[in-house]
C-alpha cells in the first residue's frame, strides 16, 4: 500500500476530468438559456474542485490564487485577445442568437471568465497540473495536463483545434510555472472564449 500512496493525489484529481463532461450532458438544461447553462455546470465543478483540493491538500496559493504585481498577470490575460482570433478562424462557431443587448453581453462576459476561463484553469492548472508534477516533474507533467485538456476538445471534430488547444495549454502551463499564479491566465483563457464567441462574431458576422 505505500508504494501507491504518492499516487492518491492524482487519482483524485483526474476524478475531475470525466466529471466535466457527465455533468454537462446529465443537467437539464433544455429551454434554459445557453448563458446560464454554463454557469449551472460550473457551479458544481466548482465545488467538485474544492474538495478535491482540500482532499489532496493544495493551498489557495499553491494553486496559483496570488494577486501580486497585477499589472503582469493584466498583460498576460491580454495574450487572450491574439489567440482568441486565431482560435475563432479555426473553430468558426456557427452563433445563431448573438447578444446584442448590453446587459446581456455583460452577463456573457462575466461567465465565459469566471465559468469558463478561471474554472478551468483552476482544475487543470490550479489542481491537476500541480498534483501531476509534484509526481512527474513540470515538463511530463505539462503535456500530461495539456493532452487531457486537448481530450475535451474532441466533440469539436477538428485536429487543428485540437493542435492548437494542446498549445495553447503548454503555453498557459509554462506561464503558470514562471509566474505561480492563475490569474492572468485564467483572464486570458476567458478572453480567448470573448474574442471567439462574442468580439469576432460582432465584428464579421
Amino acid at each position: 500500500m505505500k508504494n501507491r500512496e504518492p499516487y492518491h493525489p492524482l487519482y483524485s484529481a483526474l476524478t475531475l476530468i470525466p466529471l466535466i463532461r457527465i455533468i454537462s450532458v446529465s443537467l437539464p438544461l433544455t429551454g434554459i438559456p445557453e448563458v446560464f447553462g454554463i454557469v449551472a455546470v460550473s457551479i458544481p465543478l466548482f465545488i467538485a474542485g474544492v474538495i478535491v483540493a482540500n482532499i489532496v491538500g493544495i493551498k489557495p496559493s499553491v494553486m496559483g490564487f496570488r494577486f501580486a504585481k497585477l499589472h503582469k498577470q493584466l498583460l498576460i490575460a491580454l495574450l487572450g485577445l491574439p489567440l482568441g482570433f486565431i482560435q475563432f478562424y479555426i473553430i468558426q462557431p456557427d452563433i445563431k442568437n448573438k447578444p446584442a443587448a448590453p446587459e446581456e453581453i455583460l452577463i456573457w462576459v462575466i461567465a465565459l471568465l469566471i465559468c469558463v476561463g478561471l474554472l478551468e484553469e483552476f482544475l487543470f492548472r490550479g489542481i491537476l497540473f500541480h498534483v501531476a508534477n509534484t509526481l512527474l516533474g513540470n515538463n511530463k507533467a505539462m503535456f500530461f495536463t495539456s493532452l487531457l485538456y486537448t481530450a475535451l476538445a474532441i466533440s469539436s471534430k477538428s485536429l487543428l483545434n485540437m493542435i492548437s488547444t494542446f498549445f495553447i495549454s503548454i503555453l498557459f502551463c509554462r506561464i503558470f510555472i514562471w509566474k505561480e499564479s492563475i490569474v492572468g491566465i485564467s483572464l486570458a483563457h476567458g478572453i480567448i472564449n470573448i474574442t471567439v464567441y462574442l468580439i469576432c462574431p460582432l465584428i464579421f458576422y
